[in-house]
């Protein structure tokens, strides 16, 4: 606090001013004697955050006061100009509320009135002396002990102090109930009586006053508070816990070195800037989209970088999962109103970098800034509307602007959205699949598919992953780099084995000794595993599936881990020969070269296992990749002196695009997994959940990087009819028609038609006589901006509007004419739905018309109209 600058009141809080101007309306009235507590609970109203009594709030104490109306008012101008101040970030003290939004004040409180706590006669005896004391240059404490000498019914120090703070902060200090406060004036080596009493509170703040001028250059006490804060906060972990010591100007080069910081990385930081410095990062995906995932991994990527970058000090290892976020942060768990499990706190010398950055032009707001009516925020999104509005054309731009982290309105035209879209695809982070009514479970995640053999002409079965599964894989992968000898893929499996049963027997014995591994299943003959694997006596499904693997499936710079027990693991090495088989071994005769990265540890792999797993599976090779690079890296480092390998978890998007979702049975198609793709059972999430396929057995989850995109045809279904499991999972964003993108149609084969008019006077109609969702949409028309003729027209019209209206009303002609205008026509040839009255008498035998109630009308579609403009204007 010694090097501590000077604490602007106006420039950290708007409390102060709120304080001042409420004091000042007090001292203007001719007399403060109709005073109430009301008018107390206003006083401290304007000292405590907003985000335990709003704007609005404040305002309603403030109406409820004794004031004049126009003091009132003029208290609701000054409100609202300090809640813009803050929304538009002029406070340092910007720190966000529980929801992350912004927030004015630096106290909290547990009680909002001093009703029935304290007498009116007390409630007007504060608010003089705050008057007074307003007015005075010195012999403030005086004025203050007169009246709180003899102590004030209801009111503590804690209350009192954070007032008088806000009206004079360079006179009064605050002396509250909080630990860090009190620990701040306990370590100063102050000797605070009763620090709690009103009696004692200006003995107590001669005692502060004195040391403060004494050893500090600054006077508002205010700075006391935030280091104390800082110090033995709520906040984890403290100063004197540990500090990174990074220095503004060092965090502010690290951010500006493309080596340490992504763009990613850089967004993200922004973003818990941007909220008041400090949010969960499930505020953040609520707020901004993406997944609480997505800005935890670019914030501890930051973090790692940074570390690799200045090699400053770290938490202790065995504080595993807390070693590199301090970096950057300080943290507390949330409460029960706030969203998410962890607050994250940006550290004030980074926080200040940004700032800087900010006034520099280095971070520029309107790049960092994500439009959010041209963004997807959720995971799950459904683009859904009436036919032909354009959600299937949608789905690329969407697509790219999830992948690419860009507004849908900067990526460009149609033909640079396209290029990028099918560049997109081609890397395999795109993919696109419709929905239909003979789609199933097999082709979305996995099945068994026929496979003719080629031997025999005969047909076989093998297990096949569907397309969303391989996508999921694909969205996992991981890139993994070794700083030592070991030829590790960068993309490696990890599997599982038992080699011949639980601890340290002879086969794993030898297999240590002679770097290999070894499977035995000896029955199996490799011929037999080229074609079924079912319907053989000898050899079960199983061995067969485990031999197969172990010859076909497993590749150089896989990953082996070995059981020791089925919740411990003895070993785990990288796989570095090919398929060897060796007749003359009386068993386990295939075997594999290995290089054994760690061996006889004796590592309890329970708590890596995912949420439900009690213990691991009990197979001689099984797969294993649901582990996770990161796990085996955790453990080689925890059981090497140097690492061996480092982790690169992907984290970019990937978009796997659902054309007519709503055409699919949900249920049949998804099976199981319905759960899975929720935000909070994806992988990495507090609740993450996984499934063992019923197939393969596989244990499988979906990634926090996957974005599910449907399209949904409100004229097929609509939403409230939709599936209950799939609509609660999803988000929805409407599509409706847009006639204003056809605003420049307006001559026809030479001859005026206000086309963008004429599809918004139907759609009026349809929406009156139907519902919104059976409206037309735009895109049937746009192919008149290009070929604006009444060729082009008619086809629309016979081709689509027509066969949709008819669809629509069930072939009631008449409410067709009505859409169509055709009802007020005089002329037939302009009608495109003419009618005639059907004679009874010519149709049937006999008298009828006593059991027909109207008069029966015979429809016929006029083609001859499709190619008449003036039919098109008097739709109008």
């Amino acid at each position: 606090m010694k090097q501590s600058e000077e604490l602007i009141p106006d420039e950290h809080d708007g409390s102060y001013e709120m304080m001042r101007s409420l004091i000042a309306e007090y001292a203007n009235m001719e007399s403060t004697e109709e005073c109430t507590v009301d008018d107390l609970n206003a006083i401290y109203a304007m000292a405590i955050g907003t985000w335990t009594q709003n704007i609005e709030k404040k305002k309603d104490c403030i109406d409820k006061t004794h004031l004049p109306n126009d003091a009132k008012d003029r208290m609701h101008q000054v409100l609202d100009r300090i809640w813009d101040n803050a929304c538009y970030d002029k406070y340092s003290n910007s720190d966000a509320d529980a929801k992350g939004d912004v927030s004015v004040g630096m106290f909290g409180t547990g009680f909002y009135s001093f009703a029935g706590d304290t007498s009116d006669e007390n409630a007007r005896a504060f608010i003089k002396m705050c008057v007074d004391v307003a007015n005075m240059e010195g012999g403030e404490f005086e004025r203050v002990e007169s009246v709180f000498s003899h102590g004030i019914k209801g009111m503590q120090a804690a209350s009192a102090s954070v007032m008088l703070h806000c009206l004079k902060p360079y006179v009064f200090p605050i002396i509250n109930n909080r630990d860090s406060n009190a620990r701040i004036y306990k370590d100063l080596g102050l000797p605070l009586e009763k620090s709690d009493s009103l009696i004692n509170y200006i003995a107590n703040s001669r005692v502060i006053e004195k040391y403060r001028d004494n050893n500090f250059p600054f006077k508002n006490y205010r700075r006391i508070d935030v280091v104390g804060s800082e110090l033995f906060g709520e906040f984890w972990p403290s100063l004197r816990e540990y500090n990174p010591g990074i220095t503004k100007e060092k965090y502010k080069e690290l951010l500006q070195n493309p080596e340490v910081t992504s763009d990613s990385a850089k967004a993200v930081i922004y973003r818990f800037y941007q909220v008041g410095g400090q949010a969960t990062c499930k505020q953040l995906a609520n707020t901004y989209g993406k997944t609480p995932t997505y800005y935890n991994s670019n914030a501890t990527n930051l973090a790692k970088n940074i570390l690799k970058k200045t090699n400053c000090p770290t938490l202790p290892r065995s504080e595993e999962n807390s070693r590199y976020w301090p970096i950057l942060f300080v943290g507390r768990r949330t409460t029960a109103e706030e969203a998410g499990t962890y607050l994250w706190k940006l550290r004030e010398p980074l926080k200040e970098a940004i700032k800087e950055l900010m006034d520099e032009g280095v971070i520029e707001e309107n790049i960092m800034n994500v439009n959010a009516r041209n963004s997807v925020k959720s995971l799950n999104t459904i683009l859904y509307g009436p036919p032909g509005t354009g959600k299937t054309y949608s789905t690329a731009s969407y697509a790219v602007s999830i992948c690419d982290d860009k507004p849908i309105d900067e990526l460009g035209d149609r033909d640079a959205i396209m290029e990028r879209f099918n560049k997109l695809k081609a890397e395999k982070r795109i993919v696109f699949t419709t929905f239909h009514q003979s789609y199933g479970y097999e082709e979305f995640i996995e099945g068994i598919k026929p496979q003719l053999k080629e031997d025999s002409n005969g047909i076989g079965y093998e297990i096949a992953d569907g397309v969303f599964k391989e996508f999921c894989n694909e969205a996992r992968t991981i890139k993994v780099h070794t700083t030592g000898t070991a030829l590790i893929k960068e993309q490696p499996r990890i599997w599982g084995m038992i080699l011949e049963g639980t601890g340290k027997t002879k086969l794993k014995t030898e297999c240590f000794a002679n770097n290999e591994i070894r499977l035995g299943w000896d029955e199996v003959k490799d011929s037999d595993i080229e074609g079924d694997f079912y319907g053989d006596e000898n050899a079960s499904w199983n061995g067969k599936h485990m031999v197969f693997d172990f010859k076909n499936t497993m590749e150089k710079g896989d990953v082996v881990v070995i059981e020791k027990t089925n919740k411990s693991i003895d070993a785990i090495g990288v796989i570095t020969g090919d398929y060897e088989y060796d007749e003359s071994r009386e068993r386990h005769a295939r075997s594999r070269k290995v290089e054994w990265l760690v061996k006889d540890i004796d590592q309890d792999i329970v708590g890596f296992l995912p949420k439900g797993r009690k213990q691991l599976a009990r197979f001689s090779l099984f797969a294993f990749d649901y582990i996770g690079m990161e796990t085996i890296s955790k453990i080689l480092e925890a059981h090497s002196q140097n690492p061996v390998v480092e982790v690169e978890k992907e984290v970019q998007p990937y978009v796997f695009i659902i054309d007519e979702i709503n055409r699919g049975n949900i249920s049949k198609i998804f099976g199981e997994l319905i759960t899975l793709i929720e935000d909070t059972k994806r992988e990495g999430a507090l609740d993450a959940a996984s499934a063992v396929l019923p197939y393969s057995g596989e244990e499988f989850s979906v990634p926090s990087n996957v974005y599910i995109l449907g399209t949904m045809n409100t004229a097929d279904r609509s939403i409230a009819l939709l599936d209950t499991a799939l609509r609660r999972r999803f988000s929805f964003v409407e599509m409706m028609p847009n006639d204003a993108v056809l605003e420049g149609i307006n001559k026809i084969s030479g001859q005026d038609l206000d086309v963008s008019l004429m599809l918004r006077t139907i759609n009026k109609r349809i929406e009156f006589l139907y519902d919104r969702e059976h409206t037309i949409g735009h895109a049937f028309f746009m192919g008149l901006k290009d070929n604006p003729t009444k060729e082009k027209l008619a086809t629309i019209f016979e081709n689509a509007v027509i066969p949709l209206l008819q669809e629509y009303f069930y072939e009631d002609y008449q409410k067709i004419q009505l859409v169509l205008g055709d009802n007020a026509k005089t002329d037939d040839a302009l009608k495109f739905v003419t009618n005639k009255e059907v004679h009874l008498d010519q149709t049937f035998k006999g008298n009828v018309e006593d059991i027909v109630d109207e008069k029966p009308m015979e429809y016929e579609i006029n083609k001859e109209a499709f190619t008449n403009i003036e039919a098109y204007r008097q739709i109008m």
